[in-house]
């Protein structure tokens, strides 16, 4: 049984009042019922819910909109819109606080139902997904390789430390620049400018393995490393290219 805690801001009480019940009978935890934005922001503040049933239409200073956007800021608690308002300006502001879904009153208990289940899902996908990525940039960040990321134009996305380290650059100021001027390579021998690794991942569509043969890496500060490196292109899950990445090392005399 469900044992999430939702959170019902309406100024109807009976509306309220009737939701609540659904909601219990469903499992679901209610922590509150409030009627206007002000003591939808403080009561969200005390008992953290999962997420909020929000009317759009609230008397006061604060209207639903405007509630769920300071409880966003500070909370991070997802919103699930109530509303007899469907037009497109009201659609349209409130689409800026990005709440998980609508529902257009008046609506049955199956409705209900099906978007609490979906929005408490896709609520659970995109914590996973930011676990993830937060672990993901603690090892990027922790790593002792250099680690440079580009889109498919050809402009750095990611400097780990290690990284910025060699080239000299820092991540703030090398983001959204070419990798050829971030990231310039030559031939040790010839002292010749090589494409860089990584556009040449980007144009051959599949993953370049040149680390047999070192670079020579001249840093932004004039400092020259001696590099062994690995490319390979970044794909989404549709298949869509959408970057390379390009991990390199100080070669071993």
């Amino acid at each position: 049984m469900a044992q999430e805690k939702i959170l019902i801001v309406d100024d109807e009480v009976v509306v309220a009042e009737d939701i609540r019940r659904q909601l219990r009978s469903l499992g679901y935890v209610v922590v509150g019922v409030v009627a206007s934005g002000s003591e939808a922001v403080d009561v969200a503040g005390q008992h953290r819910p999962d997420l909020i049933l929000m009317d759009i239409k609230l008397k006061g200073p604060l209207d639903g909109i405007d509630a769920a956007r300071t409880i966003q800021s500070r909370y991070s608690i997802p919103v699930i819109y109530l509303t007899a308002f469907s037009d497109e300006d009201t659609l349209e502001r409130a689409r800026h606080t990005l709440p998980l879904a609508y529902l257009i009153k008046p609506f049955v208990s199956s409705d209900l139902r099906a978007a609490l289940e979906l929005a408490l899902f896709r609520q659970r996908v995109l914590r996973i997904a930011e676990q993830r990525g937060r672990w993901l940039d603690s090892v990027l960040q922790s790593m002792s390789d250099a680690v440079v990321t580009i889109d498919p134009q050809g402009k750095v996305t990611l400097l780990n430390p290690a990284a910025e380290g060699l080239t000299g650059w820092s991540q703030p100021d090398a983001l959204g620049k070419a990798i050829q001027d971030v990231m310039v390579v030559v031939d040790p021998q010839r002292r010749t400018p090589l494409v860089n690794p990584a556009l040449s991942a980007l144009q051959q569509i599949k993953p370049v393995d040149q680390g047999r043969r070192p670079f020579l890496l001249m840093s932004r500060h004039g400092v020259e490393h001696v590099i062994h490196e690995s490319a390979a292109v970044i794909h989404d899950e549709q298949g869509a290219l959408t970057g390379a990445v390009l991990v390199f090392r100080l070669a071993l005399e």
